[in-house]
């Protein structure tokens, strides 16, 4: 009776600091193999990271109080990976516009098609034209992140300089040397702020045997600081009495409309009550999401890791191919600590269809995709006689009607593995994350906002990568 009433407490403790944005902190995974390190490394970071809410909420003020009372527009910059997580995320509210050069802004337009019912509105040049601009004004705020350190090298303090001289207000997210470098460059200014972390450059994982540190830390990091303030900056509109109101996303909480631009129409939605929400409480609850994502995916799945990695490393060991179809701003090819195991296809949801020419027998195909089956590559795979591995996460009702995908067509979502094709060369693991991504439930708003998609993918990336090369370097040795 008494050990009940105790786990009773402990239920009721954990809803109410859900309620108030206390937090609620995951113990550690136990390390068997190497890619739990990096499980391990993220679920420390959602930790730090919440640590710095405060700082993180007086900033997210000063930008709501800019873009409500000067009309100012948000926006983000930097490379494309960081700059385009605001601006463009399925299942949640966003609504910057992407700040990219005259010559970039080409290169992206060059990159897509024009608007039809066979493409996903925000892979069109209409897409390119609506959410971009290239001139910042003295109203603005920009949000300015590099996921590649590479990119920060070259680009920081030039983009930072022409975002100044427009007298935008600038928020970088980086480390704390790239942080150095800029106050080296521009002193302290009233417009420049900066949300810092100290994970280095490169690999942050050693592997016994492996000649580099493996698993990119810094892109995730920068993301978990930037949707931490993304919810802390919806805090700040409410408490100037508004609600974000930009819905950019295919959700089954409402109808699925691709291609109706909202920006030009409001920026808020005037229809709702807004509930003033304290400092920090959408921040801490946001981090407590993805910490309850990140913490549950691998234990329950030991054995599907276990045997994807084998997969890996034979297919490596064979010279055999391993393609990398990935999603949502996943891209690590050419990263410092990747170690370049897999063809990479960063948009692998779009582009899974090539793989009926291009997959050979023994080759592995890893998607780490969304919240459908991916059956076409399922049959390239069969075809080819090679092997698959699926990660994406279940739902738990079936939408209404099916969303289509472009060139893909029609998404099957499922709610069990059971429910799918079972094979000796068939790998299913559950990404964890919200069934349809947004996870952040705001007061009075019909639609959840903040993305969780991210997180799962890259920790189960970057896990799978770790085992393998953990694999390698015990046959190798």
């Amino acid at each position: 009776m008494r050990q009940n009433i105790r786990q009773f407490m402990l239920v009721v403790l954990t809803i109410f600091g859900l309620i108030s944005g206390i937090g609620f902190t995951s113990e550690k995974i136990k390390v068997e193999q190497a890619g739990d390190r990096f499980v391990n490394f993220v679920l420390d970071e959602i930790e730090i990271t919440r640590e710095s809410i405060p700082h993180i909420t007086r900033i997210a003020d000063l930008a709501a109080e800019r873009i409500v009372k000067r009309n100012g527009e948000f926006l983000s910059a930097g490379d494309q990976s960081f700059s385009l997580e605001p601006v463009w995320r399925a299942g949640g509210i966003a609504f910057a516009r992407q700040y990219l050069s005259p010559q970039d802004k080409e290169a992206a337009q060059a990159a897509v098609k024009s608007a039809s019912e066979e493409i996903p509105y925000y892979r069109t040049k209409e897409f390119v034209d609506h959410f971009t601009i290239q001139q910042a004004g003295p109203n603005d705020v920009v949000l300015l992140g590099f996921e590649n350190e590479q990119a920060e090298s070259k680009l920081l303090i030039p983009t930072t300089k022409e975002l100044l001289k427009e007298g935008a207000l600038v928020i970088f997210f980086g480390s704390q040397a790239g942080a150095e470098k800029l106050a080296d460059e521009f002193g302290h200014l009233e417009n420049l702020y900066v949300i810092t972390h100290n994970v280095p450059d490169g690999g942050i994982i050693d592997v016994k045997g492996w000649p580099e540190k493996i698993c990119s830390g810094r892109s995730l990091v920068n993301r978990l600081y930037l949707w931490t303030f993304q919810a802390e900056l919806i805090g700040a509109f409410m408490r100037q009495g508004k609600i974000p109101g930009i819905l950019l996303s295919v959700t089954y909480e409402s109808p699925q409309i691709w291609n109706t631009p909202l920006l030009e129409r409001y920026k808020f939605v005037p229809a709702f009550n807004v509930t003033r929400v304290p400092e920090g409480e959408l921040g801490n609850t946001y981090l407590d999401h993805i910490s309850r994502i990140v913490s549950s995916i691998v234990p329950p799945q030991r054995k599907k890791f276990r045997q994807a990695a084998e997969w890996l490393a034979e297919a490596a060991q064979k010279k055999k191919t391993s393609f990398a179809l990935l999603i949502h701003g996943l891209a690590p090819e050419g990263l410092p600590g990747d170690p370049g195991l897999y063809t990479v296809y960063s948009e692998g949801n779009a582009y899974y269809p090539q793989m009926d020419t291009e997959m050979k027998k023994d080759d592995v195909a890893l998607f780490v995709g969304y919240n459908w089956y991916p059956d076409e590559l399922a049959a390239a795979v069969d075809k080819a006689e090679g092997k698959q591995i699926l990660c994406f996460t279940l739902v738990q009702e079936q939408p209404p009607t099916p969303a289509v995908y472009g060139e893909v067509g029609v998404l099957e979502h499922f709610t069990s593995f059971d429910e799918l094709p079972q094979a000796d060369n068939r790998i299913y693991i559950d990404l964890k994350f919200a069934q349809y991504n947004a996870v952040l439930k705001i007061p009075d708003y019909p639609i959840p906002a903040l993305e969780t998609s991210a997180f799962a993918e890259d920790v189960v990336y970057w896990k799978l990568t770790a085992d393998t090369v953990e694999l390698l370097a015990k046959k190798k040795n």
